[in-house]
């Protein structure tokens, strides 16, 4: 658990600081043209990682309830692993991250709408990446391209879902809650 907390602490603290040393450039000079001052920029900032930790809670609690399930589900942890494992594999095809939404066939982009992974991404490259007006060079294009657009045409994503996408995230952890309490209550693996 301590190994955990430091990793998970350091590492939220070595990605924030280059983050914020680029945009700190840029409220400097937007705050010398007046243009806002140093509480509404904190505030906005703070948003987005409200959103980070927000998806980041949800995430570790659904992955914490699937595991609880899974044992729920097998005569042990050795078959529960074993399952979980292959959801795994499904959950990381469908996650739209290797495979964007738009690129998925149709007949299997109703998976992509019930992988508890996609939801997680989607909602993290949204919140992080979906309202960068910053330009960026695509593999295959000659054109920059900004990267709100590219967020929004190459994964299909789109920053005003991000309410369905925080009430899916909760949805996943109760449910897997919910089946896991069902489960242990009605299922019995002992044998005597």
């Amino acid at each position: 658990m301590y190994a955990a907390v430091l990793f998970v602490g350091v590492n939220n603290c070595s990605t924030v600081q280059p983050l914020v040393a680029i945009e700190r450039t840029v409220f400097y000079r937007e705050r010398a043209a007046g243009m806002y001052s140093a509480l509404p920029y904190a505030m906005a900032q703070a948003a987005k990682f409200f959103w980070f930790y927000f998806i980041s809670l949800f995430s570790f609690l659904y992955f914490t309830y699937y595991g609880m399930m899974t044992v729920s589900l097998s005569p042990n942890h050795q078959v529960a692993a074993i399952f979980a494992s292959t959801f795994y594999s499904v959950f990381n095809l469908f996650s739209g991250f290797f495979i964007p939404k738009p690129r998925i066939p149709k007949w299997w982009v109703w998976y992509y709408w019930i992988c508890p992974l996609q939801w997680t991404v989607y909602g993290l490259i949204v919140t992080q990446y979906g309202d960068l007006e910053e330009q960026i060079s695509v593999p295959g294009s000659k054109d920059l391209v900004r990267t709100k657009d590219y967020v929004k045409d190459h994964f299909g994503y789109h920053t005003d879902f991000m309410p369905v996408v925080a009430i899916v995230l909760v949805g996943f952890a109760v449910f897997f809650a919910f089946m896991f309490a069902y489960c242990i209550r009605k299922l019995n693996f002992q044998q005597r």
